[in-house]
């Protein structure tokens, strides 16, 4: 019998790890952290306004209500371990092995034991998009019918209790389900591993990112018009023009690349780089829809606020941010592998390759990478151009985060004078060329997404070497 327990060693590179699929657990727990992360922003934000005007008891309870929150979120996110036994056939080994105090492993054959403890790589999992995008229309549909009776008779207490049934999922449905989507299909996309721990990073860094955004926004911007004589931040206002065409496009690109570069460890290319921006854009926009949505609930034209919203931000505003982020990543991306001369990645890539999802009915490798349907690959066979007919993506970061703030100011400031221009028409006439905008905005975003997303596959992806005077 050996005795003592035996010491921790290095994973051998050639370890096979398995994990059971389960494509809707990072759904789940992203969706619970998001609403954890809004509480946090919401009582942090309360914490600096009470500083600013110097009200202790704002500060105090803004403080109290934080920290647990603060705390709560530093457990959930922690890095997972996996405790890993390798007993090997050993004719001089033994048959007995401790393992801690109170464990034991017993072999039938004398065996020589290792065991290690690595972080928990296993590769990020997703729904099919195509079942996402399906969710997502079947909730916005039978949403809009459960709070049309509503909108047409709201003095009938059955027809507002309906409404606050269907209100609660609506409301988590409708502001996640599009992020999602739009993150399944770009990780299959760029057809890159990814650890879940990794891309959980990469949402939860865009969620982060709000919380300064929402400072400059809410606070450092508008004190900077009073104290240039522009005090009127009002709807229609000059000032409300210049904080969504100046203030939200540089304040929040610039911290949504700041995130991305904190980032930094994960960056192992340019096309990571790019992956990590998009997803950085995602949380952002998680958790800024999480608002949107809500608000568009909380009035008796819920039906068609939330309907329109809904549509409107999953299809335009959420891929907006993602591709605007994604370019200030893929430029960072690129001056972080000419700084360092080599793409270093910080994670263990032999254990990345070597760890298999299976699926637990059937017990068949899962490939968590391939496209999930026969409309994926058209799509990728749609996106797909030779290299000599794709757009040259910016290298340097200074180029990629002002090409994010320009599409950016473009979106907010063109809408705001639309709305502006049509604010005496009819209520109807406002709606359509408001619409008709939207619409033009968004053919316009998915143009460029088209050549972006043929481009960026022409990206290196793997550990090469760069010359750092290029």
């Amino acid at each position: 019998m050996q005795r003592g327990i035996s010491p921790l060693s290095p994973p051998p590179a050639n370890l096979k790890l398995a994990s059971s699929s389960s494509p809707w657990k990072v759904i789940w727990k992203m969706l619970g952290i998001v609403i954890l992360l809004y509480l946090l922003t919401q009582f942090f934000v309360i914490v600096v306004y009470g500083l600013y005007e110097n009200d202790p008891f704002l500060t105090a309870v803004g403080g109290i209500c934080l920290l647990p929150l603060l705390a709560l979120h530093l457990f959930v996110t922690r890095p997972k371990l996996t405790h890993i036994l390798v007993a090997s056939p050993n004719q001089e080994g033994s048959n007995q092995h401790m393992i801690t105090k109170n464990r034991m492993l017993q072999t039938p054959i004398p065996t020589t034991f290792e065991h290690h403890l690595v972080r928990n790589s296993e590769p990020v999992e997703f729904p099919k998009t195509s079942t996402l995008w399906f969710v997502f229309g079947v909730t916005v549909l039978v949403s809009f019918l459960g709070l049309l009776p509503v909108f047409l008779d709201n003095s009938n207490p059955l027809y507002v209790v309906l409404a606050l049934m269907i209100g609660i999922p609506a409301w988590l449905f409708g502001f996640s389900l599009p992020v999602h989507a739009w993150w399944a299909f770009s990780t299959r996309y760029l057809e890159i591993m990814t650890t879940r721990y990794a891309a959980e990073n990469m949402l939860i860094a865009g969620m982060l990112s709000t919380i300064p955004a929402i400072i400059i926004n809410s606070l450092i911007f508008p004190e900077t018009l009073n104290f240039i004589g522009i005090t009127d931040h009002g709807p229609g206002s000059i000032g409300e023009l210049l904080i969504l065409a100046i203030s939200a496009p540089v304040g929040e690109e610039l911290c949504k690349a700041g995130f991305v570069l904190l980032l930094y460890r994960l960056i192992d290319s340019p096309r990571r780089g790019f992956q990590i921006g998009f997803s950085v854009g995602l949380g952002f926009a998680m958790l800024e829809n999480l608002q949107y949505i809500l608000f568009s609930l909380l009035n008796e034209e819920a039906a068609i606020s939330y309907s329109l919203t809904a549509i409107i931000r999953g299809i335009g505003s959420i891929p907006g941010h993602a591709f605007w982020t994604s370019l200030s990543g893929l430029s960072i991306g690129w001056w972080l592998c000419r700084t360092r001369g080599m793409v270093i990645n910080s994670e263990n890539r032999q254990i990345q390759q070597n760890w298999m999802v299976f699926d637990s009915n059937s017990g068949q490798l899962v490939d968590v990478n391939s496209s999930d349907s026969a409309i994926s690959l058209k799509l990728k066979r749609w996106l797909y151009k030779p290299v000599e007919r794709t757009w040259s993506l910016p290298k340097e970061p200074i180029i990629g985060i002002m090409f994010a703030i320009s599409g950016h100011s473009i979106w907010n400031g063109s809408s705001w004078i639309i709305s502006k221009i049509t604010e005496d028409m009819s209520l109807i006439s406002h709606l359509i060329i408001n619409l008709v905008w939207i619409g033009i905005l968004i053919s316009g975003l998915w143009f460029i997404a088209r050549q972006v997303l043929a481009s960026v596959l022409h990206i290196p992806h793997f550990q090469i070497e760069f010359n750092k005077r290029t």
